[in-house]
């Protein structure tokens, strides 16, 4: 086990540890933070990533971009604190480590709340008692509101939570050949399964100047597909996820050559049932709770379900 720039490396198992937290990364998004590591702190540009990370594969940008986007999610779902991804405009990306400084050891204070006779002290309560009887009131307002909600949306619950969007790091005409066709199978196999009521795929494009979450909530999408291909010469490399949108949180991650059609099959047919599991389970509809924290066990479910045996 290696260190560089306050990580420590795995490469055989392909684990980096920060501050006593470790995490099992992809080959190529450990192969990246490994890069921006070793760049102590400077920017390193795009073509230096792409030629570095994927040596002689022909990648684009987009590509980069989207595995980023997957290494920051796995470190974040794995609880390692205090690593930065910084992407620089025009430039690339770096890597900062955040400095855990030490919690404020200074003591309390003791000098009274309160340092006025007892008949002002009185005086003052009971002149705050109307105005803590309003705040009061706006509080049990407002959370009746919320509940009113809650209600309102629930019994929405099946039409709000079936509607799918197929995404891709490259439109389907920059595809290789058996790349295209093996999106055009998958494509057509939610296609298939699009009822209305089980499962609705949607048209919806990726807007990269759009949070993954504002544009979930604007194009009502409850799960989103998403198709990466990397060249491999001839071959490309497919990574199939399913990612929850609202909070951008990867329920399942597939990698596969697309030389093996019976592996592809196979593959779609899981991701498939992992995606009608979901969306029949009606457990999609997320409350603050649940989408504020990682630790939730509704995560540990929608896992599950995303992998079904």
């Amino acid at each position: 086990m290696n260190a560089s720039s306050k990580l420590e490396f795995d490469d055989i198992h392909f684990v980096v540890s920060h501050n006593g937290v470790s995490a099992t990364l992809n080959p190529l998004s450990f192969k990246l933070l490994r890069v921006l590591s070793d760049a102590n702190g400077e920017i390193v540009s795009v073509k230096t990533l792409l030629d570095t990370v994927w040596e002689k594969q022909n990648v684009s940008p987009e590509t980069l971009k989207q595995r980023v986007f997957v290494l920051r999610k796995a470190l974040n779902d794995a609880f390692v604190s205090g690593i930065v991804i910084q992407a620089v405009r025009g430039e690339g990306y770096r890597l900062i480590i955040e400095k855990i400084t030490e919690a404020d050891t200074s003591p309390l204070s003791t000098e009274p709340l309160f340092s006025g006779n007892v008949e002002t002290k009185y005086f003052l309560r009971f002149r705050s008692t109307p105005l803590l009887l309003f705040f009061v009131f706006l509080i049990i307002l407002i959370a009746a509101l919320i509940g009113f909600r809650e209600v309102g949306h629930s019994g929405n619950k099946v039409i709000a939570n079936n509607r799918i969007a197929l995404w891709s790091n490259v439109t389907p005409s920059d595809m290789t050949k058996n790349a295209k066709a093996a999106y055009a199978r998958w494509n057509n196999m939610l296609s298939q399964s699009n009822d209305g009521k089980t499962l609705q795929l949607v048209k919806s494009n990726q807007q990269e100047e759009i949070p993954l979450s504002l544009q979930a909530r604007k194009d009502r999408i409850a799960l989103v597909s998403f198709f990466e291909t990397i060249e491999m010469g001839e071959q490309s490399l497919i990574t199939l996820s399913i990612i929850e949108p609202a909070t951008a949180t990867i329920l399942r991650s597939d990698t596969i050559q697309d030389g093996s059609e019976s592996d592809v099959r196979e593959l779609f047919e899981s991701h498939k049932s992992g995606i009608k599991a979901l969306v029949s389970s009606q457990k999609l509809y997320l409350n603050k709770q649940q989408r504020d924290f990682a630790n939730d066990p509704i995560w540990v479910e929608l896992r599950a379900l995303a992998n079904p045996r």
